[in-house]
């Protein structure tokens, strides 16, 4: 008989395998969420009609790109339930599957990674869950097949689940960080031997494996996928400036509690040991009497309370509750800052990615054209003039993507800077330029919500509250200040050991004390008199910190303003050059177009691409920037 021959795939089953492969590239690098089905019939080159044609739907696509890219596991259920295979050879399939598949597809271990971190209501995250419970099922029944033969122990069964999914994590890990050099043939062997090895009751082989293969994917954890909101997050606990503020903000929180100390009683004690070597002495009327004996023992509890101190005691709370309020506005400045930074990084970053592949798509169009003219040359219809000028074009075009990618690598150290995270972490930005899509809005409202929010602007105010309150200090140094005070004494002296209760004195006294300043010098009136011009400059300042402000909202106002309506004129112009790109290079390759018309249509795609991918990054800084103005 004749080996049945496979299905001829159509046109039709070519062009809908090709675009469920790009979608899963595309979606491996930026995320299910961060593609449209615009941006992958671009990349196709085919119309959205045609894109749709064929998937009615974007979930519909990603069902069909994840149902695809799981076949092999289902591939796979019906050999290794056949129960005359042993079950280290059926664990042995399981893994060398799975690498292979790895192997075949090197963008799936980018693509899972993107699938465990994707949020657990999405479309991704219920079928991975399906398709854990399918595979876990079909477990299930392979380990109870081999516990019915002896070939484990029952109990054995959770554990083999836990280490084969370890080690899947483990190969898509080493695929991410180490490339699939790091994954030899020999690996699913060897781990089903450690396996099989443990659940025939090594359970410390097993407890081994599992652990060590927990600590190599904790080793080796995936890139960390930040989101905008995650990347300020992440400044605002570790960023040094923040740190330094909220440490400052404490230490004036313990002032308050400083001050507050002098409004309650001030209790002291004292004690003192005397030893007389020799006895003091006075005379009366020419006679010599010694006074005290050898040990003298003196002790105290003294009682202090301030009464009235023409106000000041009372201001200095006020003031440190002042410097308190003061700090909070300098922490809050402090993160604002740090929050608009790390946004503007984050967007630079994004440009310089987009960037990148504006010019490596420059450069793949170069080489399409170049082995366009390459075959026309082959055919006698161009000349090698145009071969040679062709490789000059993509000569030119390769260092400008080297530079966009040096631009990115740059970026992303100092992003991870500003995080506080250190320069070899591998990290991932997973949000697109997705703001600007109001405006920038009216800038009457914007003033006034500028004023009320701007931390500065409240640490101003504060800071000549504080030099009006100074003034009430200095001038308390015209008014008397009254204290009550108490004690309780004793005393005791003896000439052997401790006194007797006939050699001890107790004492006690109470009573009020009154200072009153009469003349100073002029020293009060002095002070009291630079605290009222500070307080003037302070006010000065604050005038002139209203109108800075003002002034930098209206400059933000006016970038986003221009950024967003740049971003606009800019939304068709990309689609437009790449619709003309594409006819002349059907102009080009019937003759009707020159090279020089063809490179000019190239230029001008990645020139629109370019202008496009600023305006975003334009728009979305200026938008920091004015945020960062308002106070938001």
């Amino acid at each position: 008989m004749k080996k049945q021959q496979k299905e001829k795939m159509t046109k039709g089953d070519k062009t809908r395998l090709k675009i469920l492969e790009t979608a899963a590239r595309m979606m491996s690098e930026k995320g299910p969420d961060a593609v449209s089905m615009r941006e992958i019939a671009s990349h196709l080159k085919i119309t959205k009609p045609v894109l749709y044609y064929y998937f009615r739907d974007k979930e519909t696509l990603i069902r069909a790109a994840f149902h695809e890219g799981t076949r092999h596991f289902r591939e796979l259920d019906t050999l290794v339930l056949d129960e005359s295979i042993p079950l280290e050879k059926k664990i042995t399939m399981i893994l060398s599957n799975h690498l292979n598949f790895i192997r075949k597809h090197p963008d799936m271990p980018k693509c899972a990674l993107k699938i465990i971190a994707s949020p657990s209501d999405g479309v991704l995250s219920g079928m991975a869950l399906e398709m854990k419970n399918e595979h876990r099922k079909m477990l299930k029944q392979v380990i109870y097949d081999a516990a019915r033969k002896g070939e484990v122990a029952k109990e054995a069964s959770n554990d083999i689940s836990h280490l084969l999914s370890a080690a899947m994590t483990h190969f898509i890990i080493e695929a991410k960080e180490n490339g699939l050099t790091a994954l030899d043939k020999g690996m699913p062997a060897r781990f089903a031997r450690i396996i099989c090895a443990g659940a025939r009751g090594a359970k410390a082989a097993t407890a081994a494996f599992l652990l060590s293969a927990m600590m190599i994917s904790g080793a080796r954890a995936a890139s960390l996928d930040l989101s905008l909101r995650d990347a300020v997050g992440t400044a605002l606990k570790n960023n040094a400036t923040v740190v330094t503020a909220e440490e400052t903000r404490l230490i004036y929180k313990e002032r308050v509690k400083e001050y507050w100390g002098t409004v309650y009683p001030q209790l002291s004690a004292t004690g003192q040991y005397t030893r007389n070597i020799e006895s003091p002495s006075f005379f009366i009327g020419g006679i010599k009497i010694k006074s005290g004996l050898n040990n003298v023992y003196t002790a105290g509890l003294n009682l202090d309370q301030v009464l009235w101190a023409g106000g000041k005691v009372y201001t200095g709370i006020k003031m440190a509750n002042i410097y308190s309020r003061a700090s909070d506005e300098q922490l809050k400045t402090a993160q604002k800052g740090v929050s608009k930074a790390v946004k503007q990084v984050y967007y630079s970053v994004l440009l310089a990615k987009s960037l990148t592949g504006i010019q490596k798509e420059s450069l793949d169009l170069a080489r399409q054209h170049l082995d366009t003219i390459e075959a026309q040359y082959k055919q006698g219809i161009a000349s090698d003039l145009a071969v040679l000028r062709q490789k000059v074009e993509v000569s030119n075009t390769a260092p400008a993507l080297t530079q966009a990618q040096n631009l990115y690598e740059e970026g992303l150290v100092e992003l991870k800077n500003l995080l506080g995270l250190d320069p070899e972490t591998d990290i991932s930005l997973s949000d697109g330029f997705t703001c600007g899509v109001q405006g920038p809005g009216e800038i009457s409202s914007l003033y006034k919500t500028a004023l009320m929010n701007r931390p500065e602007y409240r640490n101003m105010k504060y800071q000549r509250d504080l030099y009006i309150e100074m003034v009430t200090i200095e001038r308390a140094g015209h008014f008397p200040y009254l204290s009550a005070f108490a004690s309780r004494q004793f005393q005791g002296q003896s000439d052997f050991g401790f006194p007797g209760s006939s050699q001890q004195n107790w004492s006690t006294t109470a009573g009020l004390q009154l200072s009153l300043p009469l003349f100073s010098g002029g020293s009060v009136n002095s002070r009291t008199r630079q605290a009222k011009l500070q307080a003037g400059i302070a006010d000065t300042n604050l005038k002139e910190l209203e109108r800075k402000i003002k002034i930098e909202v209206k400059k933000a106002w006016l970038s986003m303003n221009e950024a967003s309506e740049r971003r606009e004129s800019q939304t068709t112009a990309v689609e437009q050059a790449r619709k003309a790109l594409a006819a002349t290079e059907v102009r080009f390759r019937n003759g009707l177009a020159s090279q020089l018309e063809l490179n000019d249509t190239s230029l001008a795609l990645n020139r629109s691409q370019t202008l496009y991918i600023q305006a975003l990054h334009d728009t979305c800084s200026a938008e920091a920037e004015l945020k960062w103005t308002t106070g938001e």
